[in-house]
This record gives structure tokens, C-alpha cells and sequence, in this order.
């Protein structure tokens, strides 16, 4: 899936094959899912005391990331991806982390990034996209297997909270289009209203029409919003795959070296005790060469530029302007 989503590219310049002759026209139409060239997402969670499930979620090492890149080329992070993610402490100013880790193996811990929101959104599959290490897409804790690894939010109002952040280390724009979760309340006394807001620090989530950041604290996903799916009855699951841009209603991209940060957020609980949780989180885009969001790129296959000679465009170039210094100096010595 990645392979025929990635465009070809010349190994001169690192100019994109398809941007150097034919320019791309932006697209007005929302954007489906699926149809990104880049995603990273987590399908266990790394606790932030290990070994100890009730301490919150500190994890910035996704499972699946389609960005590593063993021969970079141009700014990547140390671990040699071009998106990098983050769960609580590492994720926003405060670092809501959560509850912790959930490892019961029953529930959530699905093949699939998010699912259906009412937009006809479909889920992304875990083994179409490569892990962490370039190996092939796989799925890791899955239901029934000792490994399964769900976000848990219960005990207060701030471990009922859930901060996650992307970090774009390219040279180029990446354009967030999608955030994929799974979402599931535990039973009738558990949170059951859920939304998603951005976080303006440490974010920089930029608009395309105004070339301004999205405001603190703008709302990306509402259960309590009826155009939206919200839980049914407890226990209940949702899958879901938000597009970021009809949300915010604009094109929104992240520059090269900067972030966007978001927030979970879990209400209407009965009781303190009582456990929502978070699974199988990701976010989903396109890299494009400039803030124009005209050109695609992916960074994974551009290639260094090893050619021996120059272009030939330049040099024909080359050619024409020497023949006309040798004329003129052939012509100044009669």
C-alpha cells in the first residue's frame, strides 16, 4: 500500500518526478482517509512508571510509523523518522498522561487505525503501513494475546485527561488529515462523554488560508456532537477516523521542525472509579514541498542526488551560452 502511494522522483536535484512536469492542482474536495503517504500510531502504550499500569501513559516510541528512513536524506529526528510522536509528559506543556495502561485482552486491541465517524471514513489497517523499524506492517498486542495494551482513564479529573502530540522533522509540510483512535467506556459508571481539542503550546498547527495557527484549545471531536458517532449503550466501542481539516474547516499543516499537539478528554462519569479507554491512536497525512500544499513529496523516497553529469536541460543551457562566448571571442579577434 505505501509503495503505490509514493511517488517517483528523479535522483537529480530531488526535484519530484510528477511536481517537475506536471504541477498538481489542490484538491477542494475533503480528503479520504487512506489517502495520506505518511502515518505513525500506537497500538500498545509504554507506562510512564514501567510495570506500574496505574501511573499514566509516557510513550514516544509508536509502533507504526511509515516515516523511518535507514538513508535519510535532509533533517530527520536520531531515531531516522520524519514524523515522531508523543503520549503525555513529552506531548504538551502539562503532559496529561492519563490513568495508565490497560492489559485486558478482551476489548479494543482491533487490526484497524480508528473506523466510521458519519463521513464515510474508513479504517486504516495496521498491516498496511510499515512499523517503526521499516519492518513490514504488523499488528502487536492484539486481542487474546499477552502483549494487548489499551490507554486507561479513570481515578480524577486530570487522569481523565490525555495529552498526544506529532512532530514533523522534515524539510517539508506535512499536512494532517487524519486522527485515527478507538474508543471504548467501560460500563454505566464510566466517563462517557468524549472530545478531542488542540493545544496551541507547544502546537503550531497552521491554517493554509490564513497562514495563522489554529486557535487554543479548538475543538476536533465531540461525542455530544449529533453529526458525530457517540457511545451507545455501556460497554460500548467507537471507532473512529476524524478528519482534521473538515474539523477545523481549513487545510492545517505542520512546518518543517514544528508540532500539534491534542487532547483527550473524558466526562460524565458516575464515579471516579470507573475506567474509559484509548486504543489504537494515529495520525494520518501527506508531505508536500511547500506551504502551498501543491506538490506531494515523500520524504522516505527521495533520493540524494548521484548523478555524474548535470541535467541535461542544463546542460544545454551550458552549451548555448558557451558557443555564444566562443562566437563573440572568435568575432573580437578578426
Amino acid at each position: 500500500m505505501l509503495d503505490a502511494k509514493r511517488l517517483l522522483t528523479f535522483d537529480i536535484l530531488r526535484i519530484p518526478f510528477c511536481c517537475t512536469l506536471f504541477p498538481m492542482i489542490a484538491f477542494s474536495t475533503p480528503v479520504m482517509a487512506g489517502s495520506g503517504n505518511a502515518l505513525l500510531g500506537w497500538q500498545t502504550f509504554d507506562t510512564t512508571t514501567p510495570g506500574a499500569a496505574n501511573s499514566g501513559i509516557d510513550d514516544t516510541t509508536p509502533d507504526t510509523n511509515s516515516t523511518f528512513d535507514a538513508t535519510p536524506v535532509g533533517s530527520i529526528s536520531p531515531s531516522g523518522h520524519y514524523l515522531t510522536g508523543a503520549i503525555g509528559p513529552s506531548a504538551s506543556g502539562t503532559g496529561r498522561n492519563g490513568f495508565g495502561e490497560n492489559s485486558n485482552n478482551t476489548f479494543l486491541n482491533g487490526q484497524t487505525f480508528g473506523g466510521n465517524d458519519l463521513m464515510n471514513e474508513a479504517a486504516e489497517s495496521v498491516f498496511a503501513w510499515t512499523l517503526a523499524d521499516g519492518s513490514p506492517g504488523a499488528q502487536i498486542g492484539g486481542q487474546g494475546t499477552a502483549e494487548a495494551s489499551s490507554w486507561k482513564f479513570a481515578n480524577s479529573n486530570n487522569q481523565r485527561l490525555g495529552d498526544f502530540s506529532i512532530t514533523n522533522h522534515s524539510d517539508y509540510y506535512f499536512r494532517l488529515e487524519f486522527i485515527h483512535f478507538d474508543a471504548r467506556v467501560g460500563n454505566a459508571n464510566s466517563p462517557d462523554d468524549l472530545d478531542i481539542i488542540y493545544l496551541a503550546t507547544p502546537g503550531n498547527l497552521i491554517r493554509k488560508q490564513t497562514g495563522l495557527e489554529v486557535v487554543d484549545l479548538a475543538g476536533v471531536y465531540n461525542t455530544e456532537n449529533a453529526a458525530l458517532v457517540d457511545f451507545g449503550t455501556a460497554p460500548a466501542t467507537i471507532n473512529i477516523s476524524r478528519g482534521v481539516g473538515e474539523a477545523l474547516s481549513s487545510q492545517v499543516f505542520i512546518a518543517p521542525g514544528d508540532s500539534a499537539a491534542f487532547r483527550f478528554r473524558w466526562t460524565g462519569q458516575v464515579n471516579d472509579t470507573a475506567e474509559s479507554q484509548i486504543d489504537n491512536l494515529a495520525f494520518e497525512g501527506t508531505f508536500f514541498e511547500t506551504a502551498d500544499l501543491l506538490n506531494v513529496v515523500d520524504p522516505v523516497s527521495v533520493a540524494e542526488a548521484n548523478v555524474p553529469v548535470m541535467p541535461w536541460l542544463l546542460q544545454w543551457v551550458m552549451a548555448g551560452v558557451l558557443g555564444l562566448v566562443s562566437a563573440r571571442a572568435l568575432v573580437n579577434r578578426r
